[in-house]
């Protein structure tokens, strides 16, 4: 998924109309551009802060949820939650582009897993909870990362209830 946003976020680069073409954009949802549900997460309309933050958060954080939970997991996060940030995009943000509403369902699938996983530390329970409760504060002003992080976190609990456990989230760290 990384490599695919890079492509067409490098894209937008040498031909801005792929830009416009992907980003979020109610009027064009509404003609019947449907694509643009998921498409905004591929392209980045804030610079290369946004893509070389979001790149490297999605690296990090991505890997340890995969690890934890793997690959089809992690890419059910990665969309689902993509899926939620950008329709909350479009009620609150209606104009904009990024793949950080994407990697913010799998940084609330590692906050559950660090709420929940017995034997780890105090401490990292305490920073699980609190940023699940960041994501709850996001939310309720209206920023598009809350829902994404608090679906995330919704679904690795119901994996985590149903019992789906990877056969390396044990040896996860």
């Amino acid at each position: 998924m990384l490599a695919l946003t890079a492509g067409f976020t490098t894209a937008q680069f040498w031909w801005p109309v792929v830009l416009e073409k992907l980003r979020r954009d109610p009027a064009a949802l509404k003609s019947g551009e449907w694509w643009r549900i998921l498409s905004p997460i591929l392209v980045h309309d804030g610079g290369s802060t946004q893509i070389l933050f979001n790149c490297t958060a999605i690296a990090i954080v991505g890997t340890i949820v995969e690890r934890i939970y793997g690959p089809w997991r992690w890419l059910l996060f990665y969309l689902a939650a993509a899926l939620a940030g950008e329709f909350a995009g479009y009620v609150w943000q209606p104009q904009g582009a990024g793949a950080s509403v994407a990697g913010a369902g799998l940084l609330g699938a590692l906050l559950t897993w660090l709420v929940s996983k017995p034997g780890l530390p105090w401490s990292a329970r305490v920073g699980g909870t609190i940023g699940l409760v960041a994501a709850v504060t996001l939310t309720c002003f209206k920023d598009i990362h809350g829902p994404p992080i608090l679906f995330g976190a919704s679904l690795a609990s119901e994996f985590m209830i149903r019992r789906w456990k990877s056969p390396v989230q044990q040896t996860a760290p």
